[in-house]
């Protein structure tokens, strides 16, 4: 397995779905079609893993181990180079356009403290990815930024009272 390179998440308005895209050290492009539903059990997995962290779990309020996860995202992000182009771009044929699967299953566990993700199509071949926290911070970053273009409005509120800006008065 090679170390992963680039990830990109682009948001196509005809198809109304993500293209996820991976590229490794060995210049291999892997690309798979997510849908709203698919993404969202996606980021369940990378919660689920941040979740996970050792440092996180040692803390017994809930604030206090959000507040580690934040602090861990943003060191990570602060190490990545979301600025360089996709290098797969420059030869349209492996810039992962041509055949891409839509993504239909997803397999996930942590071992070892990685995230091992499967993400398989209906019929035919998939990929895997090991992510490290600082990885799967980024690819995180990504997915959502994807999604706030798509405006799926993935990482709403779930009270129905802060949803619609009202407040209660007693």
């Amino acid at each position: 397995m090679s170390s992963i390179r680039q990830i990109q998440a682009k948001y196509d308005a005809e198809e109304d779905r993500l293209l996820l895209r991976v590229g490794t050290e060995l210049d291999d492009v892997h690309g798979i079609w997510l849908t709203r539903r698919y993404l969202r059990l996606v980021l369940k997995a990378l919660a689920q893993y941040a979740d996970a962290d050792p440092d996180v779990g040692v803390h017994e309020s809930k604030s206090d181990r959000q507040d580690i996860k934040d602090w861990k995202a943003r060191q990570a992000l602060d190490k990545a180079n979301f600025d360089t182009p996709f290098e797969a771009d420059r030869d349209r044929v492996s810039s992962g356009l041509v055949n891409v699967p839509l993504a239909y299953k997803l397999n996930y566990r942590i071992t070892k403290n990685q995230l091992q993700l499967t993400l398989l199509p209906k019929q035919g071949e998939g990929f895997n990815v090991a992510l490290n926290h600082e990885v799967a911070a980024s690819m995180t970053a990504i997915l959502q930024a994807a999604a706030a273009k798509a405006e799926w409005r993935i990482n709403q509120p779930l009270d129905p009272v802060a949803q619609q800006n009202l407040k209660i008065i007693n």
